[in-house]
């Protein structure tokens, strides 16, 4: 994870240093084959993997408790974890979501350009790749120092679909929804989804 850390700055993967557990588990079945350079969909896909791995290298740095959210993970309790189903938790556990977590859940009523709003509004405007990852960099530095951990699956999703024009304004949308829902605290979530 150190080396991954390395190239954080300049957005350079030391590749031969990482490339063993980057390529050896690749999933050629979902995501085609790294070395056919023929194939226009490879080179974003390992941009997206690279930079998910990388910050999630950053977001992990001395932490003893899991930043990386998966479902099915105990980081709640157990009670919790059974009462709320698959798709509120991977929601909890969103870019967009996690940016409000680290915003401190500010007071909703007031409309207050935060500092983590202000970055998202800077990817949004300038939505280049490298301004994207840098711009995460931070955020993800602040998800680290507040504890917020993240879907990091959806994550890489996320950042294969941000280096495309047609795609890349739905990402922005969806972390809009995420950011500025409604958001009811876990134990209300728990409360509702036990009445079901």
């Amino acid at each position: 994870m150190a080396l991954l850390r390395k190239g954080l700055n300049t957005g350079a993967v030391p590749w031969l240093s990482v490339g063993i557990d980057l390529y050896r588990d690749w999933p050629r079945e979902t995501l085609g084959d790294p070395a056919n350079e023929n194939d226009h969909h490879i080179e974003p896909e390992i941009r997206a993997v690279a930079t998910s791995l990388q910050m999630y290298a950053l977001h992990q740095q001395s932490k003893s408790e899991a930043m990386a959210w998966m479902p099915g993970h105990t980081g709640e309790t157990e009670a919790m974890s059974a009462q709320i189903n698959n798709v509120d938790q991977r929601k909890l556990h969103s870019f967009g979501h996690a940016c409000f977590e680290i915003d401190g859940k500010q007071d909703e009523s007031k409309s207050v350009v935060t500092p983590v709003l202000k970055q998202l509004q800077s990817m949004e405007d300038f939505p280049d790749f490298d301004n994207i990852r840098h711009r995460l960099y931070s955020l993800i530095h602040m998800m680290r120092s507040k504890g917020v951990s993240l879907d990091y699956c959806n994550f890489a999703f996320d950042l294969y679909d941000l280096q495309f024009s047609y795609s890349c304004s739905s990402v922005f949308d969806r972390w809009a929804r995420e950011y500025f829902e409604p958001h009811e605290n876990q134990a209300d979530v728990k409360t509702h989804s036990s009445q079901e």
